[in-house]
């Protein structure tokens, strides 16, 4: 049901003012009256009307001065303003319409036409405040998903160490597709002196893959702190994946474990297009393939802990990265490639290398902003001296 409108109606004869008031009565409507156009913009100065009718001839201030006025005092909000005068030139009806009038009817004013436009007009008012109400609306949802998404990177960032990991032999990098990351980088120390690594990469990218990451962070930290391996570690949360996702949702991981007193190397790979190890010069010495599907997937009986080992006679890295950075394409519909990667890796020659491919992929994107969440940790491999044995109590 449409809303009863206040409407002002302004003319400088009392005849005509009368009238109008009736006639707004019995359209069921609250009439207000000016008797000049400076009254009417005080008014609209101090309450704003739904709708005004506008006599041209005034003294004080005419009509078409006032419309002005009024359009300013607007500032954007539209309400109808509709001019009723004697003067019907097709001259005063442009000029009526330049002032900022939205109709003009000729005196004597056929009232029939009148409560036409009125009700024609009333349709537009009640849809232009159903759309400022979907407005208001869409502005609450916008703060409170502003809110939420907020919340959500605090709590991703209180698990994930690479926002805050400043290791010196471990660098990462993150650019998420929208305002959330469905990519995590995981790093811990565990209780016999390695180093757990974990790049995890969920399905899809936002809000919905930022949470289904949630469970694989917490237990690659717990576990990790009770001393298990990143078998064990990657079974767990497969366990846990497979319980708690949807289907068709799951996670692409590696977990990494690295002893640089023995100089080893363990890769557990469910689905990560790239993790190799380069010597010093950025020749690839090891390529760690995916040879498990991501985590989530399949059903604990169903999942295979194995992993891969590998011992470095030298100096080197180990680089990770997510199919964010593989499969990311330029304009010419190029991927940047695991050779992309291998190539930035190779300028770098063990100098801050993941900020290179960091730079060379976004060189290849072009400026474009990434279609997929895109990831990298590159972990520097120097071998440390083995801790002495531990000193025997003297003999009593």
């Amino acid at each position: 049901m449409s809303k009863q409108l206040t409407i002002l109606a302004v003319d400088d004869v009392s005849q005509h003012r009368a009238m109008l008031t009736q006639f707004i009565r019995e359209l069921g409507h609250v009439p207000v009256t000016a008797s000049n156009g400076q009254e009417a913009v005080d008014y609209c100065r101090a309450s704003m009307p739904d709708m005004i009718l506008m006599d041209i001839l005034m003294p004080v201030m005419d009509g078409f001065t006032a419309t002005r006025h009024i359009r300013a005092l607007l500032a954007g909000r539209w309400i109808p303003i509709v001019f009723l005068s004697a003067l019907n030139e097709e001259a005063d009806y442009l000029h009526g319409l330049e002032a900022g009038g939205d109709d003009y009817l000729a005196k004597p004013v056929n009232l029939s036409l009148l409560s036409a436009k009125i009700s024609s007009l009333q349709r537009v008012i009640d849809m232009q405040e159903r759309l400022a109400d979907s407005h208001h609306q869409l502005e609450q949802y916008y703060a409170t998903t502003q809110q939420e998404h907020s919340l959500a990177q605090h709590v991703l960032e209180s698990f994930n160490t690479a926002a805050n990991a400043r290791r010196h032999n471990i660098q990462s990098w993150l650019k998420s597709a929208v305002h959330l990351s469905g990519d995590v980088i995981c790093i811990a120390h565990s209780p016999s002196g390695t180093d757990h690594v974990m790049l995890a990469d969920s399905t899809g990218h936002g809000l919905v893959a930022a949470i289904c990451c949630l469970p694989a962070i917490d237990t690659f930290h717990a576990m990790t702190q009770r001393g298990a391996g990143i078998g064990e570690i990657a079974e767990s949360i497969n366990s846990k994946l497979h319980q708690t996702l949807p289907i068709g949702h799951f996670v692409a991981a590696a977990l990494l474990a690295v002893d640089y007193r023995s100089g080893s190397i363990t890769v557990w790979n469910g689905g990560i297009p790239c993790c190799s190890f380069i010597n010093r010069h950025g020749e690839r010495e090891k390529a760690f393939r995916s040879a498990h599907p991501p985590l989530g997937t399949l059903p604990p009986e169903a999942f295979d802990p194995q992993q891969e080992q590998y011992r470095w006679q030298h100096d080197g890295e180990i680089i990770v990265c997510s199919d964010g950075v593989t499969e990311a394409r330029n304009a010419a519909q190029q991927q940047f490639g695991e050779d992309g990667v291998l190539q930035a890796a190779r300028a770098a020659q063990g100098h801050d290398t993941a900020t290179r491919i960091a730079t060379a992929l976004q060189q290849h994107l072009q400026q474009q902003h990434p279609m997929d969440d895109a990831s990298l940790v590159v972990i520097g491999c120097r071998r440390q001296p083995a801790l002495p044995p531990a000193a025997e109590p003297p003999a009593e």
